[in-house]
């Protein structure tokens, strides 16, 4: 009797861990990718000899020790401790904000009033109940909400901030009492150390016989039923965007996009002081600038700013409102009538619409890996 074979549709990376998690368990698994190459958005890519990102920067942090010993057997990773500058009240300052930067700004001591009156406020219980403007104005009052936040947010949203949720912004907003510069408070972090960044992740992911990568191969809700036929699948998991899958059948799912711009520049080792540097005010068209070497730590001739743009027609970000919950719902229900829900499984940031890192990415397909494996009867 032949062993199960999977269907995942999509080679990003949860699509690339799936088939990894599968190929561990002796398990073939086909991979379908509808663009040339596999690895979805974070892909590295070489300019004029230097290695960046053409899709923005990506750290890996985590507290998950698995997630992070797998991707370090996939490919070496530096200690890189992630840093954003942010050009706010005409000054280059630390984003997240830290005390010791407030005394640099105008209005310090409106500023140091209106935080000592929030000191207490429980930030993870406000972003149960709030929206993301209430509850950024509970955690730092208006000086600095206007100052750092609604321009920068507004520009990346295309909305006003009050229409977003706030279960998303602890972990993207805070104001760091004990002046710690770093972003991400993940016990492990870093950045690829190889010569061809992520995109060494993705090739170890990968490197099994045991994976047949097809790309350029469309899948449509239409057509799935005669790929896994041919590809004689058990079970098959998505990883897409569920509404282009089914031909926006039931409406289409709103997404944020980006689109950025990368320049090669001669003669400079670094162009700015940060990885990423963070524009939030209107006067700017593009909303921050990217900064590889800073995190590759690359030694070669020029460097390659990243340039990035708000509202290009791309699936980056999705916009989690109650209407685009619902309706992403409704599309894997339908799905999973369709192929049956003992055979169809959903993982990632597309096919499950959240905003998630690449961590949670990875750690959504080893779970999901393990409800495939049990389902088709084989022990990991």
């Amino acid at each position: 009797m032949s062993s199960p074979r999977i269907l995942v549709v999509g080679a990003g990376l949860t699509g690339c861990t799936l088939a990894h998690c599968f190929a561990r368990a002796g398990l073939e698994t086909v991979l379908l990718e509808r663009d040339v190459v596999p690895g979805g958005l974070i892909r590295s890519e070489h300019l004029n000899g230097v290695l960046y990102e053409p899709h923005g920067s990506h750290i890996f942090h985590t507290e998950d020790e698995e997630v992070w010993e797998l991707a370090n057997a996939m490919t070496p990773f530096n200690d890189y401790r992630h840093r954003v500058d942010i050009l706010a009240d005409g000054k280059i300052l630390n984003w997240p904000i830290l005390l010791s930067d407030i005394d640099r700004q105008s209005q310090s001591q409106d500023i140091h009033a209106q935080l000592e009156e929030r000191r207490g406020v429980d930030a993870a219980a406000r972003a149960q109940a709030a929206n993301f403007e209430e509850w950024c104005l509970e955690l730092m009052g208006p000086i600095l909400y206007e100052r750092f936040i609604r321009p920068y947010t507004e520009k990346q949203w295309g909305r006003p901030a009050r229409e977003l949720s706030a279960q998303w912004a602890p972990r993207r907003v805070s104001v760091r009492w004990d002046n710690d510069p770093y972003l991400f408070p993940d016990p492990f972090q870093g950045w690829p150390a190889g010569p061809n960044g992520y995109t060494d992740l993705i090739d170890g992911l990968l490197d099994d016989p045991r994976i047949m990568l097809h790309v350029n191969v469309d899948v449509t809700q239409e057509n799935l039923d005669a790929h896994a036929r041919e590809q004689r699948a058990d079970c098959i998991v998505l990883t897409c965007p569920l509404d282009v899958f089914c031909g926006e059948r039931f409406g289409r799912l709103d997404w944020r996009g980006i689109d950025v711009r990368s320049v090669y520049v001669p003669h400079k080792d670094l162009a700015q002081g940060a990885m990423v540097v963070n524009y939030p005010g209107a006067e700017f068209p593009f909303i921050r600038i990217h900064e590889t070497k800073h995190a590759s730590r690359q030694r070669c001739e020029g460097t390659v700013l990243g340039f990035e743009f708000t509202g290009a027609p791309t699936r980056y970000y999705p916009i989690e409102t109650e209407r685009n919950r619902t309706l992403n719902d409704r599309y894997q229900a339908e799905l999973r009538e369709q192929v049956g829900g003992e055979k169809l499984f959903f993982a990632g940031r597309l096919a499950n619409y959240r905003y998630i890192d690449m961590d949670d990415c990875m750690r959504q397909a080893i779970d999901a890996s393990a409800e495939v494996l049990e389902a088709v009867g084989v022990h990991a």
